[in-house]
């Protein structure tokens, strides 16, 4: 599960590092554009941060919104991809059109990511499950600098549309990645285990939880 979070975390590397050069490189914007691109990410994510991120806190809802977080991005990659047939007014619209699309991709994958890695963390090992998913994700964002300006920048929209269908099928997996992660969790025991659940509490996969 760790390491579909942390393909679909690359999103920050092509927003950073990839489009800033495809803006100018392929588009054909003037380098102020860069700005204006990462500006919109910057204020949407503002906006929008609090609301998109809420209902993530266990595993079922965090991988749902997983899986809409790598169908948006995988939506947003061929809108970025179209940029380079077009004059430079209409490129520049449909690069902060694209933007917008990712920054809620962005958003959704923050929060289930943060959601998966504490609930999906054996009991007494959160930290170092924690610290495993954060080094995945660091070595994905390392790889992905040259893998995904390789990728795109050399093949061009094709490029895009396989960095498309890759979030789109981890998003996609991302449900039954967290099921099965879920039935392999070690039970809890101690404590733990014999603690009525509160009344209305649901387990990791969404299911009422009996007390008692």
């Amino acid at each position: 599960m760790s390491g579909a979070s942390a393909v679909l975390g690359t999103h920050v590397t092509v927003l950073v590092l990839v489009v800033p050069l495809w803006t100018v490189g392929r588009a054909g914007a003037p380098p102020p554009v860069v700005s204006a691109v990462l500006l919109v990410n910057t204020v949407l994510t503002v906006l929008l941060a609090v609301r998109l991120s809420r209902g993530a806190d266990t595993a079922a809802p965090a991988a749902g919104k997983l899986r809409r977080a790598g169908l948006v991005l995988a939506a947003a990659s061929p809108l970025y991809a179209v940029t380079a047939g077009l004059p430079v007014l209409p490129a520049v619209v449909l690069l902060l059109v694209a933007t917008a699309v990712w920054t809620v991709g962005d958003l959704w994958h923050g929060s289930a990511g943060a959601g998966l890695a504490y609930d999906l963390a054996p009991p007494g090992a959160i930290g170092a499950y924690q610290g495993a998913d954060g080094l995945l994700a660091g070595l994905a964002q390392a790889l992905g600098r040259g893998l995904l300006t390789l990728l795109v920048l050399g093949g061009g929209v094709a490029g895009w549309l396989v960095l498309g269908a890759v979030y789109a099928v981890v998003g996609l997996a991302a449900p039954t990645l967290a099921r099965r992660a879920v039935a392999s969790r070690p039970a809890p025991t101690g404590a733990a285990a014999s603690r009525p659940a509160p009344a209305g509490e649901q387990d990791a996969t969404g299911q009422p939880v009996a007390s008692g």
